[in-house]
């Protein structure tokens, strides 16, 4: 009880602190910007248009995590942005470290493996930062709707048409049946952390 106040506390700070806010807004439109740029930049071009919504999982849900900050600065509300920016953060926060982790042979025995040590940190705090959402959002369930159509289709996307990450080419079988799991236990989980907010 004490270890939830406590982060509860954490958390309402943090929501009060314009200095943090700027922080995270900046620190998110970063990784945005260099998911978009440096990460999958090459892959853009090489992918129709019409696919790039579901190329970028990550750099997408940081960027979309930076506009739900600055309405949060602007004390605006939007409780579907700020779902389905959760939705989006915890899945693919924690989606990239595991994936991250459990390939770690394939990930960290090359010239990248610092670029991904750095991939493995920063998708970690996309995870964690999400749960500042959590008060922010005024659940209904029709809030459910985008989240789910948007992560099926993306799990399609990836792995019938081809806009999956860099992954080990022999587990695309494994990491579809992933996918589509943690994407429904993610907004389970959402649904749960705020139906009761």
């Amino acid at each position: 009880m004490n270890f939830f106040f406590s982060l509860n506390s954490f958390i309402e700070r943090i929501l009060l602190s314009k200095k943090a806010l700027y922080f995270l807004f900046i620190a998110n439109l970063i990784g945005a910007l260099y998911g978009f740029i440096f990460y999958y930049g090459t892959k853009f071009a090489l992918t129709p248009l019409h696919l790039w919504l579901f190329l970028p999982d990550c750099p997408l849900f940081s960027l979309f995590f930076a506009l739900s900050i600055l309405l949060i600065i602007l004390k605006k509300e939007n409780s579907q942005l700020f779902f389905f920016t959760l939705v989006g953060a915890l899945e693919f926060g924690l989606w990239t470290v595991f994936v991250l982790l459990f390939y770690n042979n394939y990930y960290f025995n090359s010239e990248n493996s610092f670029m991904y040590l750095v991939l493995l940190i920063a998708h970690l705090f996309l995870f964690l930062e999400a749960f500042l959402l959590i008060k922010k959002i005024k659940f209904n369930l029709t809030l459910l709707i985008l989240p789910f159509v948007f992560l099926v289709l993306n799990v399609f996307s990836d792995y019938f048409l081809g806009t999956h990450p860099p992954l080990p080419l022999n587990q695309l079988n494994f990491m579809l049946y992933f996918t589509l799991i943690s994407s429904v236990i993610f907004i389970l989980i959402s649904f749960i952390l705020t139906k009761n907010n």
